[in-house]
């Protein structure tokens, strides 16, 4: 995979920039119309702010991003993408979790679609922020792998400019 020339911080920025100016989603916005059950966005009700998440509300909705709607999902991602760059070797489950959340796999498997769907409220700014993000992980030795599955189901087409 392409490396991308960076650091932490300046990628942390990078993202801070592209997914600046969103509102939280309001409570009925939170979770995807496919889903039947809220436990695990139960934390993200009454418009929590992603730049205010706690790095423990990351570590404890690690599955948050797997029930939330387009909209929570965009909202919200930059918190799970910053604190993934910021604690890359954490033995936490975030981390992993964040990078299969941005894997929709192949579109032989069953919740391709699904998780495709996540993606569609992301603007071609927030997009390149999380190829970036997915290219600067890819060489990682625990989530490299994760990172270079996401790029290839999904990522890679978007190109890094």
């Amino acid at each position: 995979m392409p490396k991308v020339t960076t650091t932490t911080e300046a990628l942390a920025t990078q993202i801070i920039a592209a997914f600046d100016g969103l509102n939280p989603p309001a409570d009925d916005e939170l979770l995807h119309p496919e889903c039947m059950d809220d436990v695990d966005i139960l934390e993200f009700y009454g418009g929590v702010k992603w730049y205010e998440m706690t790095d423990q509300m990351i570590v404890n909705g690690y599955a948050a991003p797997t029930a939330f709607s387009a909209k929570a999902f965009q909202y919200y991602i930059p918190a799970y993408l910053i604190w993934t760059l910021r604690n890359s070797d954490s033995p936490e489950y975030a981390s992993e979790s964040i990078l299969l959340a941005l894997d929709p796999g192949t579109s032989k498997e069953m919740l391709h679609e699904f998780r495709k769907s996540k993606f569609s409220q992301l603007t071609p700014a927030q997009k390149e922020a999380v190829l970036r993000f997915l290219y600067y992980l890819s060489d990682h030795p625990e989530l490299g792998e994760f990172a270079e599955a996401a790029l290839v189901n999904y990522w890679i087409e978007y190109g890094v400019r």
